[in-house]
């Protein structure tokens, strides 16, 4: 996605000024990206406690030592999201 992103409206790997919006807090490796990507601003819906990796249990994007820190608003219409992403690993189990 965020490869895609960048190929539409950046240089082929920044996204310096978007906001990504996703419903899950993003995972480790998902917050190296979005760091490495340049991405402005994170916002997502439901927190998660057992692999989230900003703010959770893990703040990957907020780690001093990195050049890039994006905004990172979490927990926008929780309850809904939390419930479509319950919904949809219900249907995939």
């Amino acid at each position: 996605m965020l490869r895609e992103g960048a190929r539409l409206v950046g240089d082929g790997w920044r996204l310096e000024g978007t906001t990504l919006a996703v419903t899950l807090e993003p995972c480790t490796m998902c917050a190296g990206a979005i760091v490495l990507a340049r991405v402005a601003r994170v916002v997502f819906g439901a927190w998660e406690p057992k692999t989230g990796a900003v703010g959770s249990l893990w703040d990957v994007v907020r780690d001093r030592r990195l050049t890039h820190r994006p905004e990172v608003c979490g927990g926008v219409r929780e309850a809904e999201c939390a419930a479509l992403v319950t919904e949809f690993f219900a249907g995939h189990r």
